[in-house]
């Protein structure tokens, strides 16, 4: 008798160990996958959402100007009931503001053609400055493999003078310029005044000089 209850109470405690052993598996996984995984899953989840830096990107000229529709209904409303001469000043800006960034960024992995849309916005005289100003741009970067490029932002422009009896008018233009030296990376950032000439040609405002301050 006393030989079977001893193997009663080892099974007994065998039984309870097991069981214990169980309960803290079972403790072991709840804890695993509420909480240890959160701690695992939670920083991949973070990161998903987080942006990595990239490098800048010299944004195609062809970007550049492209105002809010609102923006510029705004502006063609305002152009309607204000002043003849507000309009003027209003056109006059608008052209230095869109000549100025694209005149101001380039690059040669894209081979300057940002300056053939500037034609638009020139008179002959200027057009065929800035023909002769692309090619030596193009034979002074004209390595590749060494990436060149500037990318101009207008902070605000200013009238200096505005005739419109005579056709003539200066504005000086307030930018900030970045510089890729072989890089895309860091870029040499500057800030830079240009000066526009312009004067009246048919009726249109056009760029007759440019001279970087």
């Amino acid at each position: 008798m006393a030989i079977n209850e001893g193997l009663k109470r080892r099974r007994i405690i065998i039984l309870i160990i097991i069981l214990l052993l169980l309960l803290i598996i079972a403790a072991l996984i709840y804890l695993y996958l509420n909480y240890f995984q959160k701690q695992i899953i939670a920083p991949v989840n973070q990161n998903i959402n987080i942006s990595v830096p990239l490098a800048p990107t010299v944004i195609p000229p062809t970007t550049y100007n492209n105002p809010d529709v609102y923006v510029l209904a705004d502006v063609e409303n305002t152009a309607k009931t204000a002043p003849s001469s507000e309009r003027t000043k209003q056109n006059i800006l608008f052209i230095a503001s869109s000549f100025s960034e694209r005149f101001g960024s380039y690059s040669n992995q894209s081979d300057f053609k940002n300056f053939d849309e500037l034609t638009v916005f020139m008179t002959d005289q200027m057009n065929t400055w800035v023909t002769s100003y692309k090619e030596k741009l193009k034979n002074q970067y004209s390595d590749l493999n060494k990436y060149y490029a500037l990318e101009t932002k207008v902070i605000s422009t200013q009238v200096n003078n505005l005739d419109d009896k005579t056709g003539k008018s200066e504005i000086m233009v307030k930018t900030q310029r970045q510089e890729f030296n072989n890089t895309i990376n860091n870029p040499r950032i500057f800030y830079q005044n240009l000066l526009l000439k312009l004067i009246k040609v048919n009726d249109e405002w056009k760029v007759d000089g440019a001279f970087w301050q």
